[in-house]
């Protein structure tokens, strides 16, 4: 029996609600082999969902960890809570990382935001 070969939209939907659901892109060196493990594929199928939508695996991990640091912003309970702490929280390595994502999505950088919501 031949083993039917997975579509890159399942691969990509599987990888959207490990994203989701799991949050696994809060583990800081989140490789693409644990995604693929994760989604029971491999490596390759993982590399191809993406590329379909004009996207490498940084891309995809980072758009998502931007999305979450921006939430924990606007979280008041986070307010005094420095950008290398919100960084670390979201699973970035570096604020200078996660202030480049930030920008690509919200047009600002974390610390400009912050100054917006909650004042100098």
């Amino acid at each position: 029996m031949k083993r039917r070969e997975q579509s890159d939209e399942e691969i990509y939907a599987r990888m959207m609600r490990l994203m989701q659901g799991k949050k696994l892109f809060l583990r800081k060196n989140l490789t693409r082999d644990e995604v693929a493990r994760e989604a029971m594929t491999n490596r390759t199928y993982v590399t191809r969902a993406l590329q379909g939508r004009g996207l490498n695996f940084s891309q995809f991990v980072n758009s998502f960890r931007a999305q979450y640091a921006i939430e924990l912003m606007l979280d008041g309970k986070h307010a005094d809570t420095s950008p290398a702490d919100i960084a670390e929280l979201s699973g970035f390595s570096h604020v200078a990382t996660m202030n480049r994502y930030i920008k690509k999505s919200a047009g600002s950088t974390a610390c400009a935001m912050r100054e917006r919501i909650f004042g100098p």
